[in-house]
C-alpha cells in the first residue's frame, strides 16, 4: 500500500513539472494608466531573458523554471520588479510597474551635476571598448512585417483603336473596381521569422547560417507595384483578340516582341526562394547601424555638434546609475530626435529611442517628369536595448526594433501594338499608383559570444534560404526558443484556400 502510495506521489510531481517547465505567458502594465508597456526586459537567468511587445506581452520557453524561479522586469524610466514564478502566477500573469521618481536633483545633493556634453564626450570616447563588430558570433531571432498601402491609383485609357465602345466600359468599369478595391482594402501583410547564426568579420567576409525560416504571405492578394501594374495590364489583356500577338511596350521600353494572349493571363508566382546575401546583408546592416559605425545614419552619437542634448533625469536602473538624454536637431543637416540613456559606470549606452525629427526626411529621389518615378524616406524610427555580455565585458543589441516608410510615385504608359501588317490596332493607357511601402523589423539576439578563426573557416554558407511556407502562426514551430510574443495581427493572419 505504501509503494502505491508513493508511486501515485511522484506520478503527482511528474505531471506537475511541466506546468512550470515549458511556458510562462504575461503582460507588463504601468501601474497606473494600465497602458501596456512594450519592450520592458523579462529577466530569468544571468543570460537569458526576453522582451516584452507592443501590446506589452511576452513569453517565455525554459525548462530551467520553476515556482520558485526570480524573473526581474525592468522598463527605463520604471521601478525594477522582481518576483517568483508563483508570484507571478497568483497574479494571473499580471505585472504593474511603477514609474520611477525623477532623481535628477536628489542624486548629486553633495556633488556637481555633470555636464550632458561631458557625458557624451565619453560615450563617444568608449564606443570601440563597450561595443564590438567584429569576430562576434549573434544567435538571432529575426521578425519581419512588409506591406504596401496604396493611397492612389490611376489608370487612363489614352487610344484605344483595338477596343471597341462595349469593351472600352467593361475595362474602365473594372479599373475602377480595382482602384476601389486596392485603395479602400487594408494592405496585405508579409510575415517572415527567422533563426541563424551570424559571425561578424569585416570587410564584407561575414557568414550566416540559417537554422530555421517560415513565411506566411497570401500570394494570391499579395499587392506591391508589380502585382498592381500586372492587375491592370490583366484586364487590357481580357479584352483583347486572344487570337493574335502583340507588341507590348512601357515607357522607353520594349518589354516583348510577340506576346500571346492564348498564354497564361495570370499573374506569375514569385519564387519562394530567398537570397541568403540579401537577408545576411539585412541583419548586418541593422546591427552595423546601431553600433554607431562611421557610416551610420545614425549620426546623433558621433556629430555632437549637429545636434543638442538635455540631461532630463538620472534614475537607478537594475542597481545602475543611468542618465536620461534628451537628443534634437541643431544644424540643417541633423535629422534625429530621441533618447539617449547612458550608464554612470562605463558611459556605454544601455537603451536608444529614436524617429525623424518633425520635418525631417532621409533620402529621397525625384524622377518624375524623366522616368516617372519618385522616393522619399519618410518615416525611420526605432528602440534599441544593449546588454552587457559577462564573459567578454562587451555591449551588444540585444533588441532592436526599427519600423521605416517609404512614400512611392510610379507613372507607367503601356501600349499594345498588334502585330499585323494589315491592321495595326493599338491600345494605350497609364497607370499611375501612389503609396507607402511599410517595413517593420524586429532582431533578439538570443546568444553572444566571440569565436576563432577556426571555427569561422569551418563554416560552409548555402545559397539561399528555403522557407517554410504556413498558412496562419504556429506558436508550436518555436516552442524551443525564448522569442518576442507575436502581436495580435500576426496571430490573426490567415491564408485562405
Amino acid at each position: 500500500m505504501k509503494l502505491q502510495l508513493c508511486s501515485v506521489w511522484i506520478l503527482l510531481l511528474l505531471c506537475a513539472i511541466p506546468a512550470f517547465s515549458q511556458h510562462i505567458k504575461g503582460q507588463i502594465i504601468d501601474a497606473n494608466t494600465k497602458e501596456p508597456i512594450a519592450f520592458a526586459t523579462v529577466q530569468f537567468d544571468k543570460n537569458n531573458g526576453v522582451v516584452s511587445n507592443m501590446e506589452g506581452f511576452f513569453n517565455i520557453s525554459s525548462e530551467k523554471l520553476n515556482p520558485d524561479s526570480s524573473l526581474t522586469i525592468s522598463f527605463m524610466g520604471y521601478e525594477t520588479q522582481r518576483l517568483t514564478v508563483k508570484n507571478l502566477q497568483n497574479q494571473s500573469y499580471l505585472i504593474k510597474l511603477k514609474e520611477a521618481v525623477n532623481q535628477l536633483n536628489t542624486v548629486y545633493i553633495t556633488n556637481q551635476l555633470p555636464r550632458v556634453d561631458s557625458i557624451m564626450a565619453r560615450v563617444n570616447k568608449n564606443l570601440y571598448t563597450n561595443y564590438h563588430f567584429s569576430d562576434v558570433k549573434y544567435t538571432l531571432f529575426t521578425r519581419q512585417t512588409t506591406y504596401f498601402k496604396a493611397n492612389n491609383l490611376e489608370v487612363d485609357i489614352e487610344k484605344s483603336s483595338g477596343f471597341n465602345k462595349k469593351q472600352l466600359e467593361a475595362s474602365n468599369k473594372q479599373f475602377k473596381d480595382l482602384t476601389n478595391q486596392i485603395v479602400t482594402n487594408p494592405p496585405n501583410q508579409m510575415f517572415t521569422d527567422v533563426l541563424s547564426d551570424v559571425y561578424l568579420k569585416p570587410d564584407s567576409k561575414s557568414k550566416m547560417e540559417v537554422k530555421k525560416a517560415t513565411k506566411l504571405k497570401d500570394r494570391k492578394n499579395n499587392l506591391t507595384l508589380e502585382t498592381i501594374q500586372s492587375r491592370v495590364s490583366n484586364i487590357v489583356l481580357q479584352h483583347l483578340d486572344t487570337s493574335k500577338t502583340y507588341t507590348v511596350k512601357t515607357g522607353w521600353f520594349k518589354i516583348e516582341d510577340d506576346l500571346s494572349l492564348k498564354k497564361s493571363k495570370e499573374i506569375k508566382e514569385e519564387s519562394d526562394d530567398y537570397s541568403l546575401n540579401s537577408l545576411k546583408s539585412d541583419n548586418i546592416n541593422t546591427i552595423e547601424e546601431h553600433l554607431f559605425e562611421h557610416q551610420s545614419a545614425l549620426d546623433f552619437i558621433l556629430d555632437h555638434a549637429s545636434y543638442d542634448y538635455q540631461l532630463t533625469n538620472i534614475a537607478n536602473i537594475n542597481d545602475k546609475l543611468v542618465y536620461i538624454i534628451n537628443f534634437e536637431p541643431r544644424k540643417n543637416r541633423a535629422k534625429f530626435k530621441g533618447t539617449i540613456y547612458v550608464n554612470d559606470e562605463d558611459y556605454a549606452i544601455l537603451k536608444l529611442d529614436y524617429s525623424y525629427a518633425e520635418g525631417k526626411i532621409g533620402e529621397k529621389l525625384n524622377l518624375k517628369l524623366l522616368l516617372g518615378v519618385k522616393y522619399v524616406e519618410k518615416a525611420n524610427k526605432g528602440t534599441v536595448i544593449y546588454k552587457k555580455n559577462i564573459e567578454s565585458n562587451i555591449y551588444y543589441p540585444y533588441y532592436i526594433n526599427h519600423e521605416s516608410g517609404q512614400y512611392v510615385y510610379a507613372h507607367r504608359p503601356f501600349k499594345f501594338i498588334e502585330n499585323s501588317q494589315i491592321n495595326n490596332n493599338k491600345v494605350a493607357f497609364d497607370v499611375t499608383i501612389e503609396g507607402t511601402i511599410v517595413q517593420k523589423q524586429e532582431l533578439m539576439s538570443l546568444d553572444f559570444k566571440p569565436f576563432d578563426d577556426a571555427t569561422f573557416n569551418q563554416i560552409k554558407e548555402a545559397n539561399k534560404v528555403e522557407f517554410i511556407q504556413l498558412k496562419q502562426y504556429d506558436p508550436l514551430f518555436w516552442k524551443d526558443y525564448t522569442i518576442m510574443e507575436p502581436l495580435e495581427e500576426l496571430k490573426k493572419f490567415k491564408v485562405e484556400d
